[in-house]
Order: structure tokens, then sequence, then C-alpha cells
């Protein structure tokens, strides 16, 4: 909203969202977005969760709602929360688009007596927000480091971009 009012002269994010593409061009404003970078995109779970790999499958399917158990994902029998961030931010604008056609559904109230689930970028969790509270699981047997987004063996990357009018 900043770079599309004039407010801003530059930002460096994430793919923007529709909504947001939606009001640059309501506004007569073409958004200039280019590549500068490739990030992974991570899930996190409490460090005492015994899960430390899901494929894609299973977590889409736990924030369609599918899997509410992590019991049916091996894990122990817990209900799952799955978190999600606010919308448009990059990270919400990123989930939306790894679930496809697969509709994101809220946690009900007793899932908060569970184990939560969340997702966020790697650099944030390691270098801004780091707790050994928290841990970024593998997807699909790949854990998300350096190597494996360089190597593009980490399954889910996504461009980082600066962003002009």
């Amino acid at each position: 909203k900043g770079l599309v009012d004039g407010d801003n002269d530059i930002i460096f994010c994430a793919s923007p969202s529709n909504e947001q593409l939606e009001y640059a061009s309501s506004k007569g404003v073409e958004l200039n977005l280019t590549p500068i970078g490739k990030e992974a995109f991570v899930f996190l779970l409490n460090a005492k969760n015994t899960i430390n790999s899901l494929t894609q499958e299973e977590i889409k399917d736990i924030y369609s709602g599918k899997v509410t158990n992590w019991k049916q994902v091996g894990g122990d029998n817990r209900i799952v929360c799955p978190l999600s961030r606010n919308e448009n931010s990059g990270s919400q604008t990123t989930m939306e688009k790894f679930m496809g056609d697969k509709k994101i559904v809220k946690p009900n109230y007793l899932s908060l007596l569970g184990q939560s689930i969340g997702f966020s970028f790697r650099y944030y969790v390691e270098n801004l927000n780091s707790s050994s509270k928290v841990k970024m699981i593998s997807v699909d047997n790949m854990f998300p480091n350096k190597e494996n987004i360089r190597n593009g063996n980490y399954p889910i990357v996504s461009n980082f971009y600066i962003v002009t009018r």
C-alpha cells in the first residue's frame, strides 16, 4: 500500500497477493517485480513435537482440516492447531499459493489445547526470530538449509523481490 500510494519508493518482499496487485491496478500503478533471490518457505513446530518431517500433501491436509490429530501423520495423540498469518502478509500469501485450490480452515478453539504448526520464511526464523522452543521441519524429507535451497532439493522455494513503481 505504501508503495502504491507513493509513501515508499522501494520494498523488498515475497510475491504480492492478488488483492495487493488489484489495489495497485485500481490506482493505475504498475508494479515492477525484480527477483533478487530465493527463499525457503518453512513449517515450524514446538521443539518437543516428535514430528521432524511432513510431506507437502500432509501439510495441505492439516491446513485444509483433513488431518486434525498429529497421530494421523505419525505423531503423538494431540490435536493439531494450524496457525495462519495476517491476510496479505507475504507468508500468508505464499501459504495460500502453496495450498492451491484447497481452502485454509480456521482451527477450532479446542485445537489450542493441542500442538501448533506454523509457517514463515527461513531467513526470518533463523535470523530474526530464532528460538530453541521452535524447530523447522523437513518437507518431503528435505531440510530447508541453504544448500538444499540453492541446489533446488527443498521443495517449497519462492522468489524474493525488489518492488518499485
